[in-house]
């Protein structure tokens, strides 16, 4: 064979090995050269000579049952060899050579295969939110999926094809994980700051060949501050759902802070609704910290006094020297230190208004008397005064004590207090109602992030932690609570960490961590850096487990639905249905509320 002739056919054997070339003659077709892989296809027919000198129309013939047309010309042909169609083209030279190159079919199709595969992948690694870094063996980049551009301002287009120490002396981020985990063949896990700002989580895992030597090394790049917001957002939405699950709606009152989501607030609500219409005097008992003052404001905001002055009054802050001359005034001169011109009292300052009188138990009895007369509509003089005053004023009086009691006592006048409890009106503490323990924290948390200009969310353990509680202050130790946490937590997600221990203790969770914060699994090559977080659990899991554990402990206790939604304040078709949903075995005690099943009652009595 010509040394020409050689070298081309050489040339023909970094084709792949699917497609054979091959040089011919005459009309039979006689093999002159070929490639390597035309050979290697006769030796897979069964000829174990070379192919030189063979006819391609007689192996063809033979194991495509195909013929070759007669003559000269270019042309094509396809046919089946082997079990896989191939593609036959051929022209004549001047030389009188014809040049024919067969390719096969399969070969190609699985070629196309791979390549759409190949593109399918990379659009995939693309969609993701995270940011993938792709390199080899030698460090170089192979891949940069398009959220790295999002999250840390590198253009993919820059990278690839480059070593990626090259960015990192470019300064574009300000540790090579990557190649942290290609040297030490481990997973690495570090933070990872770039010069846009972000600071992201960086897992770079390397990936081995047959022989166990690093063929790929693929980074896995988290930005934080995405992550905390979707975490916050995540747990709101949870939050309102859990808030609405009973298809309860929340009503609260922005102006006065009262908030009512449970069945006992719901009937509070509806009673101070009432009591805003009526006329008369109102007495609002209630524990201290149950917002008596608020309702009072509340009430006074939807009667016809509206317009009037609100005038809230603490008797039990006022010494008992000065009481009168606080409530009803003097006139200049009446003694020694008092204003020259005199002074009004809250009874004339509250006219055409409401007068809330806090703590009126705390009261003298000669106040009492002097109250009772002005209730009755007479007029009273100030101090100093021969002139008597007649005012119009609606008087609201609250009190955290029994005063039944201090009248049988005889430190209360009785027909002050029948006066008094026309309409008596009765805040429930906040443990007889534990389904506004959260609505009422998201309200106080609302107002603190406003009020100090930052973005705050609860973790699922905390929200666990207010509800254990039994709050003795009521909402006023709740909300005191919130806007400590709200304002002694350094991150967005307040956590188990950021309560004060007396609450943690009194809740019996003492020693407990977070199940929703982020914390990743140590690695060695986190020594000097600290350890990484992973998300653990969810907020639908804790919410879910705090359900049970309310209902479980209400069935165990009343031993009854009935009185189980009664003390939980829902209904007792969502106490049975929760209890299916969540795997409790509701167990009725005989002679409890069987006998009372037509008409249960619901807890509490305002």
């Amino acid at each position: 064979m010509d040394a020409p002739l050689i070298r081309l056919m050489s040339l023909f054997d970094i084709l792949p090995s699917h497609v054979c070339v091959l040089l011919c003659l005459g009309e039979d077709w006689s093999i002159k050269s070929c490639n390597t892989a035309f050979t290697q296809l006769v030796q897979r027919l069964g000829h174990t000579s070379r192919p030189e000198g063979l006819s391609l129309r007689e192996l063809l013939s033979r194991y495509a049952l195909t013929e070759l047309p007669p003559g000269h010309g270019d042309g094509q042909l396809e046919f089946l060899l082997e079990s896989s169609p191939w593609r036959m083209a051929w022209q004549d030279t001047e030389a009188g050579l014809r040049c024919v190159v067969l390719r096969d079919g399969r070969e190609r199709a699985d070629m196309e295969a791979v390549e759409n595969f190949s593109q399918e992948l990379y659009a995939i690694m693309d969609s993701m939110h995270d940011g993938l870094w792709v390199i080899d063996g030698q460090g170089i980049t192979l891949h940069v999926n398009k959220a790295l551009k999002r999250i840390a301002g590198i253009e993919p287009e820059e990278m690839i094809g480059k070593s990626v120490s090259v960015p990192l002396t470019e300064g574009k981020f300000s540790a090579a994980v990557t190649l942290e985990a290609l040297e030490q063949k481990k997973i690495v896990t570090r933070f990872d700051d770039y010069p846009n700002g972000s600071r992201c989580l960086n897992t770079s895992t390397p990936i081995f060949d047959a022989r166990g030597q690093v063929w790929r090394v693929v980074a896995c790049i988290r930005d934080m501050s995405e992550l905390e917001f979707m975490q916050r957002d995540l747990a709101d939405a949870e939050r309102r759902h859990y808030l609405h699950d009973d298809g309860d709606e929340l009503y609260h009152d922005s102006e006065n802070r009262l908030i009512a989501t449970s069945a006992m607030m719901r009937r509070c609500m509806s009673e101070l609704e009432r009591a805003a219409r009526a006329p008369s005097g109102i007495l609002i008992q209630g524990e201290t910290g149950t917002g008596k003052t608020y309702a009072a404001s509340w009430i006074h905001q939807r009667s016809s006094r509206s317009r009037g002055p609100f005038i809230a009054v603490n008797c039990a802050a006022i010494p008992p020297s000065l009481i009168e001359s606080e409530l009803f005034g003097y006139d200049r001169g009446a003694f020694t230190g008092a204003n020259r011109t005199g002074r009004k009292g809250y009874f004339e300052l509250a006219h055409t208004g409401t007068l809330l009188l806090d703590e009126i138990g705390e009261l003298p009895l000669n106040m009492q008397a002097k109250i009772l007369h002005v209730l009755d509509g007479q007029a009273f003089r100030k101090i100093g005064s021969e002139k008597e005053v007649r005012v119009d004023v609606r008087v609201i009086a609250a009190t955290n004590r029994s005063l039944a009691q201090l009248v049988s006592e005889g430190s209360f006048r009785a027909d002050l207090y029948y006066r008094l409890r026309v309409l008596c009106i009765r805040m429930p503490p906040l443990r007889e109602h534990p389904q506004d323990i959260v609505p009422l924290m998201m309200f106080f948390l609302g107002k603190a992030c406003s009020r100090y200009s930052v973005s705050k969310s609860f973790s699922p353990k905390v929200i666990e932690c207010f509800c254990r509680h039994a709050w003795p202050g009521n909402v006023r130790e709740l909300r005191a609570a919130v806007e400590f946490a709200a304002t002694m937590t350094e991150g967005n997600l307040i956590t188990l960490r950021d309560l004060p221990s007396w609450l943690m203790e009194d809740a019996g969770m003492e020693g407990q961590h977070d199940e929703g914060t982020f914390t990743a699994p140590h690695t060695d090559s986190d020594s000097s850096h600290g350890e990484a977080s992973a998300p653990a659990g969810s907020f639908r899991d804790a919410v879910a487990d705090l359900e049970r554990s309310l209902i479980s402990r209400a069935l165990a206790e009343t031993g009854s639905t009935y009185k189980a939604a009664a003390r939980l304040g829902i209904s007792q078709s969502t106490v049975v249905r929760k209890a299916q949903q969540l795997g409790i075995t509701v167990q009725e005690r005989r002679g409890t509320d069987q006998k009372k099943a037509g008409s249960p009652k619901t807890a509490g009595s305002l």
